[in-house]
């Protein structure tokens, strides 16, 4: 609570010191995930920070074209490439990771509103039914809390069972279920998390229904944005961290991703978004040779030889832009569009070579 006093008022005298000189300062994108009707909801099963109600996503909406010029992202490349110049600074709205409730939720909204957008998609869900690795894991985890057993015992035993060391992941109790999700994630190879994720569905008993809420995209519902003005683009064949991979695969998921939807959509693949927003001098190198022009990351950690491919964008979601009561703050989203509460050249995710 102290906290989130100590951030509204500081949002309020800093949007009172900088607002009458400058509304915005510079181009903005911002980064939004899954789009529900009741964040409280759905906040239950799923990883909150990827959430964003449709009243939520309206006022932040409503609260940028005000400031903003609203643009698609092919006007931002322009933008960025050419120079080129609106009535207000540009700023352009996008989704990752290709969830079906964009097209329900989010869609239907920006249309009636005539706001642009772009959805980066991981094209081998593409009209399935599986739902995304972290979300599969994370579903697993809060169950897990939710019934009494936390979520580092119950991965470890499950890991052992299957002749696998588990990581570390005692720590705060507070957000133990994404620390957990995280570190697991990011230390483990895909096939090993793939294989937890299989043996705790087998543990731990759940109603499979509530996987449909993590549904992806399908191609008719691709197609349907991209015929009424939606830039569809690249976010992997299958959400690989690349930093992670090696680069013969981060090249894989690279080219055969662009190659699918030039393939589906009849148009060039330019946009490509990393996923989580990892990057590193290799992989920006393996993104410019699979012939993306412009690729988003979710920092102001630039790679300075190759900016066009590592544009800042700003991840949203339902509690970002919220006060000490729980109210939309317009002036905690001015601060959020000025980048007030991050450090420029400092990332929670590591740029440098790992390998």
């Amino acid at each position: 609570m102290l906290r989130s006093i100590s951030k509204t008022c500081f949002a309020a005298a800093y949007t009172l010191a900088t607002a009458p000189k400058t509304a915005v300062a510079d181009p903005f994108i911002t980064c939004y995930h899954r789009v529900v009707e009741n964040f409280e909801y759905s906040k239950r099963n799923a990883i909150p920070s990827m959430l964003i109600s449709v009243r939520m996503l309206e006022r932040h909406v409503d609260w940028l074209a005000k400031r903003f010029s609203i643009v698609s992202l092919d006007e931002m490349a322009d933008h960025f490439q050419f120079g080129r110049t609106f009535p207000r600074p540009p700023a352009a709205i996008t989704f990752d990771d290709g969830y079906a409730d964009v097209y329900h939720h989010a869609y239907p909204l920006l249309m009636r509103k005539g706001i642009p957008f772009a959805a980066f998609v991981v094209t081998d869900l593409i009209g399935t039914d599986r739902p995304q690795i972290f979300d599969r894991l994370y579903l697993m985890l809060r169950l897990s809390d939710s019934r009494g057993t936390r979520p580092a015992q119950v991965v470890s035993a499950a890991l052992e069972s299957l002749g696998l060391q588990p990581p570390h992941l005692n720590g705060p109790a507070q957000d133990e279920c994404f620390r957990a999700m995280t570190i697991l994630l990011t230390t483990l190879p895909k096939d090993a998390v793939e294989e937890l994720i299989e043996a705790l569905e087998r543990s731990i008993s759940f109603d499979k229904r509530a996987l449909r809420e993590f549904a992806p995209l399908t191609w008719s519902m691709i197609e349907t944005m991209q015929r009424n003005g939606v830039t569809i683009g690249s976010h992997t064949k299958s959400h690989a961290l690349l930093t992670s991979e090696t680069l013969e695969t981060a090249r894989r998921e690279l080219a055969e991703s662009k190659q699918t939807l030039e393939m589906k959509l009849g148009v060039p693949a330019r946009h490509f978004a990393y996923p989580d927003g990892r990057f590193n001098p290799p992989v920006v190198e393996a993104v410019k040779s699979a012939g993306y022009q412009f690729a988003y990351c979710s920092c102001r950690r630039a790679d300075h030889n190759l900016p066009l491919l590592t544009i800042p964008r700003k991840v949203l979601w339902e509690n970002s832009c919220i006060n000490t009561l729980g109210r939309f703050s317009w002036s905690i989203m001015h601060c959020q569009t000025n980048w007030v509460f991050d450090q420029k050249d400092r990332c929670e995710h590591d740029h440098s070579i790992v390998r």
